[in-house]
């Protein structure tokens, strides 16, 4: 089973538009109702963001990678730890001309993301109606990773001489030294080969991904099969205050509501091969929880432990358990700019290969 932040806190997106775009009343004052006001209240925004973090130590994370390793997961390093403990999301989505709870079957949703390890955004991308641009600080990547992703080496190990590329070239030029630009997201594939990276069923992965957040049709597939989720299966309860903050607690039986989402996700598969959604058939056979904090009115934040998601009845046998707390700030706004950034230049895959190349002949002739 793999579980990142990047999906969960997706997911999390998706939960605060089915709700932000459908709220129905319920009984005066109860935990649903004062819920769904509060995520209700996002909605009259015409954007909403998400910030993600883990709240825990690299030594907790690691022992949580390392339980997720027992279960199919890859190993994990200490540095892959020390990074996750550090990383923060930050992921807006929105539109630019009405409130997300007037958001129709036909409208788009922009959206843009960025990722730093507590200093700089290091990387990121914004999805622009049908425009999509990426940026990335190589080398700073490079260093976080502590040189052990190959791709990332190798773009960092081009940028350092990419002063020297000619100006037909400028394209890749600012791709390697970490400024916007804008590319057919069908084309990672040949990206991936021009960096002597792997491609293939991970490239095709990102650029399904990357279909999903330009396609108004599936963008609210995955709306509505959430929102059907959460009335079929969610049930709220009041669970006290705590700086200053309402909390309210939202039950799902897992296996239920991912099975649900499975079939309803099923007319996606065929358009999203290479992703499809089987994984959710790995849910465990029991009940979730996630935490929501109330402030003024408003949901403010979302806290959902991840531990929850591998406690096995082998692994409470074996006391293989242990939290891991993914906490979400969410406010109304924009954290990541929804438009367009300026001069990015159009970069084509033959760029990049025809750098890579350049990069080659220099570092030969040195």
């Amino acid at each position: 089973m793999r579980i990142t932040r990047k999906s969960l806190t997706l997911a999390c997106c998706a939960f605060l538009l089915a709700a932000s775009t459908a709220c129905e009343p319920s009984e005066p004052g109860d935990a649903e109702s004062r819920t769904r006001g509060a995520v209700e209240r996002l909605g009259e925004w015409e954007a909403v963001s998400v910030t993600a973090r883990v709240d825990a130590s690299a030594d907790e994370v690691y022992a949580f990678l390392r339980r997720v390793a027992r279960n199919g997961g890859t190993a994990p390093t200490r540095d892959d730890a020390a990074s996750l403990s550090r990383m923060e999301v930050a992921f807006t989505a929105g539109t630019a001309e009405k409130p997300l709870k007037e958001v129709e079957k036909g409208d788009r949703l922009d959206s843009g993301s960025m990722v730093n390890f507590g200093s700089l955004d290091l990387t990121g991308y914004r999805s622009i109606g049908t425009d999509f641009y990426v940026r990335a600080d190589w080398r700073r990547l490079d260093a976080e990773f502590d040189g052990s992703h190959a791709t990332v080496s190798r773009i960092a190990e081009l940028a350092r001489s990419a002063d020297d590329l000619p100006p037909s070239l400028a394209a890749a030029r600012d791709l390697f030294e970490g400024r916007w630009v804008q590319m057919d997201p069908e084309e990672f594939d040949h990206f991936a080969r021009a960096l002597g990276g792997k491609y293939g069923e991970r490239a095709q992965r990102l650029a399904n991904s990357v279909d999903l957040l330009q396609s108004a049709g599936a963008q609210h597939h995955v709306i509505d099969s959430v929102r059907r989720a959460l009335d079929e299966h969610a049930s709220f309860r009041d669970a006290g205050r705590r700086d200053g903050a309402e909390l309210v607690t939202v039950s799902l039986p897992a296996r239920e509501v991912a099975r649900d989402l499975a079939v309803a996700l099923g007319p996606l598969e065929e358009r999203f091969d290479g992703i499809g959604f089987a994984w959710l058939e790995q849910a465990p056979d029991r009940e979730v929880t996630v935490e929501l904090a109330l402030r003024g009115g408003t949901l403010s934040g979302m806290t959902v432990d991840l531990g929850q998601f591998l406690e096995t009845e082998r692994a409470r046998e074996a006391g293989d358990l242990g939290e891991l707390p993914l906490a979400l700030s969410i406010a109304p706004g924009r954290a990541v700019p929804l438009k367009e950034p300026k001069n990015a230049k159009w970069l084509a895959p033959q760029d990049v290969m025809a750098a890579a190349l350049y990069g080659e002949l220099g570092s030969s002739g040195s």
